[in-house]
């Protein structure tokens, strides 16, 4: 398992993209930030993004059921869409639900993940509420003009079978990739109660270019498409005695998700830089069982922005950077099942943002970022963000780091148009959900290790809750806050890493909110052996603390409301290796969930049990 507490032990001159409106050093960022770098990806041989991401401090992943399962991604409490999810700068989360299925995006070929957390609407708008997940694939070339192949090659437990090839023509500022990757499952039972095996098949693929047009303009550009389809179980609603659980059936859920964008930069000076960019995402889904469809969503996303940049230092050591940026938004949803002629037609809804940030550097010691941004929405209140960052080298061993920001959350689609009417009738009225939150961080090198240690708080109002048949904002307030802590120390070969995040969030009437653990931990040993370091073995630890569920077992009885219910604590143990036979050809392996741990991360939703895989890479040249 990857603990990207290991992202600590970098270089504080390593460049981050993310939390700012162009590329800074990571010393220079205010936010909690953690970076997880290609070489501690591949050394995972992780197979989806989420085996990456469950050690991230402040993360929560809740997964339903087999592999392919519905995944949310909640960081410091907050819901799944409040947390916004880019692949190469774009966003990806399907527009009816308002957030990204992490369970969707395969790992093979990820090159680096950037995880910010606290408010971010500041800069990004909306659904940056609690914090941003940017996936940066792979693409460049190995060396000038080199052309470079890659492939690979899995299989193991229960019928697993992936492949990926991949190809890079030119230079790393000049250059064409195409990546394929496949990954085929027979899974296990969606339902804890069940014997039927659910499976789950993914087809990803990529494609990334960048080329200089001339001395001043640079044209860069990435497409992504997925082809799923997931096998999973019932939910038995009826009253009886399997009232609330999941139970084995022939369910299924179909899934293609389409994202691309182009950006064409301008610097005609060191000092200046304009930025056009276009991105456009869509999703259809499709989903039923005995082989009939009965639900699924169709819409996209289109967005344009602009971007100008102006960069200069007064003396004294003060540098600047000031950034105007503006973007316009336009999503459309369609429910291809209407059962009722009110939902026949597609849903329309434009976004106006825009906004500026202003960086300040003094004596490469103090970094100080603020951001405003308004959005003028078409269809719900308009939203005013903001966000203040500071980072401090008091010395090469210190630093202070700390944040504050304001952040929004839209109502989706189906919040607002509803999906079935009769049984679920959407509220028009809705306003966008809001946070305000701050944090305020140490990072301290002792020697060889380094120790990052977080407190944050934040306050969310107006969530957008249910109140049947419909939902509404709620009047109260939810509070959440707590300490994240990140460690790592490298001792030659050796690397260890460790994490762990205490987190307190609670509904508006006091009680614990769902799906969040107050405890959760992570361990990870990373080395490098055998003759001429050709081996790596990476031991990762991953402990999930009690927490609570939503239970729907006692429905009917308790007068149709819903209670919540604990869901034991559990350790993840995964042990991952590869050896170099030649420079091209790598032999990897790894064994998640070592101990076997019987465990639950939804109530009645079944999980994998110890599992193994192996297989081949081959690098040319």
């Amino acid at each position: 398992m990857v603990s990207p507490a290991a992202a600590l032990a970098q270089d504080d001159a390593t460049i981050v993209v993310t939390g700012g409106a162009f590329p800074v050093e990571r010393q220079a960022v205010g936010s909690a930030l953690t970076v997880i770098d290609g070489e501690a990806i591949e050394r995972s041989n992780a197979a989806y993004l989420l085996d990456l991401l469950r050690a991230v401090p402040g993360l929560a992943v809740s997964q339903s059921g087999s592999f392919g399962g519905p995944a949310q991604l909640r960081l410091r409490g907050g819901e799944g869409n409040h947390t916004l999810v880019l692949i190469d700068g774009i966003e990806v989360a399907g527009v009816g639900e308002g957030e990204f299925d992490a369970a969707s995006l395969l790992a093979a070929n990820i090159d680096r993940v950037e995880v910010l957390r606290g408010p971010q609407s500041g800069l990004y708008g909306s659904n940056a509420l609690a914090g941003v997940v940017n996936v940066i694939t792979r693409g460049g070339a190995n060396g000038p003009g080199a052309p470079r192949l890659d492939a690979a090659l899995e299989a193991g437990s229960y019928g697993s079978v992936m492949a990926r090839g991949a190809a890079t023509l030119g230079r790393d500022d000049s250059f064409l990739t195409a990546t394929g990757v496949f990954r085929s499952i027979d899974g296990v039972s969606t339902a804890a109660i069940g014997s039927e095996a659910d499976g789950d098949r993914n087809a990803t693929l990529y494609l990334r270019g960048g080329a200089a047009l001339g001395p001043v303009f640079r044209l860069a550009g990435s497409l992504r498409f997925v082809d799923r389809r997931s096998e999973t179980d019932g939910f038995d609603f009826s009253g009886g005695p399997l009232q609330g659980l999941a139970v084995d059936d022939d369910s299924f859920a179909e899934a293609q998700d389409l994202s691309g964008g182009l950006a064409l930069t301008a610097a005609p000076t060191a000092n200046v830089e304009s930025v056009l960019t276009a991105a456009y995402t869509s999703r259809e889904t499709v989903g039923g069982s005995g082989g009939v469809d009965t639900f699924g969503e169709i819409g996209d996303r289109l967005k344009l922005g602009g971007r100008f940049t102006l960069t200069f230092d007064t003396g004294d050591g003060l540098a600047h950077a000031l950034t105007a940026f503006t973007d316009y938004e336009r999503e459309t949803y369609r429910n291809p099942f209407p059962s009722d002629p009110s939902q026949t037609a597609r849903q329309r809804r434009t976004l106006l943002g825009f906004g500026a940030e202003y960086r300040l550097a003094l004596f490469d010691a103090l970094f100080l970022k603020a951001a405003l941004r308004r959005d003028d929405n078409s269809r719900f209140a308009d939203a005013i963000s903001h966000s203040l960052t500071g980072s401090w080298v008091v010395t090469p061993a210190t630093r202070l780091h700390a944040s504050y920001g304001k952040g929004v959350t839209n109502p989706t689609f189906s919040e607002q148009f509803g999906f079935i009417p009769g049984e679920f009738v959407g509220n028009p009225a809705l306003v966008p959900e809001q946070a305000k939150g701050f944090d305020i961080g140490l990072e301290q090198r002792l020697g060889p290790a380094l120790v990052d240690v977080t407190y944050f708080s934040s306050t969310l109002e107006d969530e957008i809750v249910s109140l049947f048949p419909t939902v509404v904002n709620d009047d109260g307030e939810s509070e959440r806050e707590g300490v994240e802590v990140a460690a790592s120390v490298i001792l030659g070969p050796l690397s260890l890493a460790g994490s762990y995040t205490h987190l307190l969030a609670r509904d508006p009437d006091g009680s614990r909110e769902v799906r969040r653990p107050r405890h959760q931990a992570s361990l990870s040993v990373a080395a490098e052996v055998g003759p001429e370091k050709r081996g790596t073995l990476d031991l990762g630890v991953i402990y999930h603390g009690e927490m609570l569920d939503t239970d729907f077992r006692d429905y009917y009885a308790n007068g149709f409301l819903s209670e919540k219910s604990p869901l034991d604590a559990y350790v993840l143990v995964r042990v991952a290796g590869s050896w170099r036979l030649t420079e091209a050809l790598v032999l990897f392996g790894r064994v998640e969930n070592l101990l076997d741990e019987d465990y639950q991360e939804v109530i009645s939703y079944g999980t994998p049990g110890r599992s193994a895989y192996a297989g081949i890479r081959l690098t040319l040249p």
